[in-house]
């Protein structure tokens, strides 16, 4: 029941207490004490639970604080947001959990900085008191850690950016949930945080490296000469499986999460014969240590470019690749191109392994060797 003056003035604790609490609106409550001569005090109060636990506001005391300048501030405090905040291991656990395992197409790989990064951090800290500087300064200390690995390829600056993204996805979400009126990585830019971005690869093997692959005698050969003699991605490999003469990659472990269906050519065939693997973290590191500048997704983009230098149209080369097209050809072009593709990666195949049994001089060209195939 709503409080009025004359009730005010009367009210007074139950017989046999000393204290008396009486609710008003919105959160306002009206405290009276007796005091050991009688003497009555009246004392407004907001209550509010957070989180399950109860927060007391002092507001003054009746009649000094009139019931109508009473119930104005506890509107007002009523309607702001809440004051609780979570520590970042809370608040972590909950957008994993709502934001990022339910959507994300590899949420592994944000669980993975958010343990290896966020939480060694700043897991314990209240998420309203973490300021951007210290953001600035984890991101920067996680890129040099990075760098400082043996096995680091890109000198820690994709790692740093990526771990910046992370870090705005969280505090996107705190703001979302009322525990931040801005996040504090808001104005942060991965150029001034990170560093600038490292161009984009453009390392094409050349045919010595080419023939040090297809004749190299190590436990990852196998893999390697499968990549160059299909064009898959190294996770594509991995994950895919063989049915009749083809490689099926399922739509799971596709990056554009279409599936993906590669002919085998002899070549390719031969490195599945070799199975099991060799893992493939085994792998990276030994091309990042070994190799002399080129990584495994090198291999890939050497296949592109060969197949291309085939004189191969490039949307067949695009197809091979599992790329998708944009604008009206998405819409209006959904051909495979099967008999193409087969008849490119056989020529491919053709060429490499005359690259083997040749002296460089007696190498035939890819288009005259698409051209025979064809």
């Amino acid at each position: 029941m709503a409080l009025h003056d004359t009730r005010l003035r009367t009210l007074k604790p139950l017989p046999g207490k000393t204290e008396r609490l009486v609710a008003d609106t919105h959160g306002l409550y009206i405290r009276i004490r007796a005091g050991e001569r009688g003497e009555i005090s009246r004392t407004w109060q907001f209550r509010r639970k957070e989180s399950g636990k109860l927060s007391i506001t002092t507001l003054g005391t009746y009649p000094e604080l009139p019931l109508l300048e009473a119930r104005r501030q506890a509107i007002e405090l009523a309607t702001k947001r809440e004051t609780f905040s979570p520590t970042v291991a809370e608040a972590v656990e909950r957008w994993l959990r709502e934001q990022v395992d339910p959507v994300h197409k590899k949420p592994g790989l944000i669980h993975g900085y958010v343990d290896r990064a966020i939480l060694p951090a700043f897991g314990d800290r209240r998420i309203r008191d973490i300021q951007p500087s210290e953001v600035t300064a984890a991101v920067r200390k996680y890129g040099e850690k990075v760098k400082a690995a043996a096995n680091a390829r890109q000198g820690g600056l994709t790692a740093a950016r990526a771990l910046l993204a992370v870090y705005k996805g969280l505090f996107g979400y705190a703001v979302a949930s009322g525990w931040l009126a801005q996040s504090p990585a808001a104005q942060l830019t991965a150029k001034a945080v990170a560093g600038p971005r490292s161009a984009a690869r453009a390392r094409v093997l050349s045919d010595d490296e080419i023939r040090m692959v297809l004749t190299i005698d190590i436990a990852q050969g196998p893999v390697l000469r499968f990549l160059l003699a299909t064009g898959l991605r190294i996770s594509e490999a991995y994950n895919g499986h063989r049915e009749g003469q083809y490689w099926v990659v399922p739509a799971a472990a596709a990056k554009n999460k279409a599936a993906h269906r590669v002919w085998l050519s002899d070549l390719a065939l031969a490195q599945l014969s070799q199975q099991p693997w060799v893992g493939a973290a085994a792998v990276q590191c030994w091309a990042t240590a070994h190799a002399g500048g080129w990584t495994a997704h090198d291999l890939r983009r050497t296949f592109s470019t060969r197949i291309n230098d085939m004189g191969v149209a490039p949307y067949i080369v695009e197809k091979m690749l599992n790329h998708t097209f944009g604008g009206v050809m998405a819409v209006y072009n959904h051909a495979t191109y099967d008999t193409e593709r087969r008849q490119a990666l056989e020529a491919w195949s053709t060429w490499l392994k005359g690259l083997i049994e040749k002296t460089p001089a007696d190498v035939v060209s890819l288009r005259q060797v698409l051209q025979q195939v064809a």
